[in-house]
């Protein structure tokens, strides 16, 4: 049963380490489809490496004589390996389970405000925060400090409007499957990879969609860096800008240069082949148990032995 899950493990990393590179090849002025590759790899990650190939594959098998043998040989310590596996995956769900609940509290006490725009989602002011984030993955909520009724009408509503993309693209949603992932698999640094790569593409979306009305490029880059928090970010809670990783979402919504077309080619034709490959790879992989016949007892032994004809050669 060991060897059953530590294949599985083995399929996912590599199917999310496949997805990251496919995602690398894809030219950067294109954030919405590097976006939708990430989250197929994420999503994919809690079904592909269930799936086996139609055809023959490369098996994985493994016998209760095989478990018993590395048992015998590894002593405690593929327990241990277990065990802390488990334990650090249930620290962390617990802490998302105490992040759920603090933001819960957190949108219950914040005073709703009527914004005078077409905002599709509720929007509450909050003292305790120290910009604006969305959250909530089945009813979206943007939250916004108190300074934010005094920002200038342009920047208030270009703030809005890149939350309110988070919630159009359902991003409260798949922030809950990346948590999740990164708790599950908090060893794996392909996962944690391609998590933050979907978290930056989400960024630059709603960077490009918050900056194609009212504001221009560059005065959005300047009010992205005026509003930063250094603060870590809440798993579960969307913020508008952090000094992590702003210097890469300035630099791409600012950047007018394009690609070769060949060089564009290339990369579209490499991608779409580690997709192709990531899934016949991983799918490839079968993982099989053979049931083993249980030893004889001691008693049964005995009364085989006993039944036995001592001088078969006297008839």
């Amino acid at each position: 049963m060991s060897t059953f899950w530590i294949a599985l493990a083995l399929k996912a990393t590599l199917w999310t380490a496949a997805i990251s590179m496919a995602v690398w090849m894809i030219p950067a002025q294109h954030p919405k489809l590097r976006r939708a590759c990430a989250l197929l790899g994420l999503w994919g990650v809690w079904i592909v490496p269930w799936l086996k190939f139609p055809t023959a594959g490369i098996n994985i098998t493994a016998t209760a004589w095989e478990v018993v043998e590395v048992r015998t040989r590894s002593g405690s310590w593929m327990n241990a390996v277990v065990a802390a596996w488990v334990l650090g995956s249930l620290i962390l769900l617990l802490r998302l389970l105490r992040e759920h609940l603090s933001i819960a509290r957190l949108v219950q006490s914040a005073k709703p405000q009527r914004i005078c725009s077409a905002t599709s989602v509720e929007v509450r002011v909050s003292a305790e925060i120290e910009g604006p984030c969305m959250t909530g993955w089945w009813r979206p909520c943007v939250l916004l400090p108190l300074e934010a009724l005094a920002w200038p009408a342009a920047t208030l509503q270009a703030a809005l409007r890149h939350e309110e993309q988070h919630a159009r693209q359902h991003d409260g949603l798949h922030r809950v499957c990346t948590a999740l992932l990164q708790a599950v698999f908090w060893w794996s640094p392909a996962v944690h990879l391609l998590c933050r790569i979907y978290e930056e593409e989400s960024e630059v979306c709603c960077d490009f969609e918050a900056s194609s009305r009212g504001v221009n490029r560059r005065q959005y880059g300047e009010m992205l860096l005026a509003h930063a928090m250094g603060t870590p970010a809440r798993a579960l809670a969307i913020p508008f800008a952090r000094r992590a990783g702003l210097r890469g979402r300035i630099g791409r919504l600012l950047a007018t240069s394009r690609p070769a077309h060949w060089m564009s080619s290339t990369r579209w034709c490499a991608a779409l082949l580690l997709l192709m490959a990531a899934g016949m790879l991983v799918a490839a992989v079968r993982i099989d148990t053979l049931e083993v016949p249980p030893t004889p007892s001691l008693e049964s032994e005995a009364r085989l032995r006993l039944s036995a004809d001592p001088f078969p050669a006297g008839h």
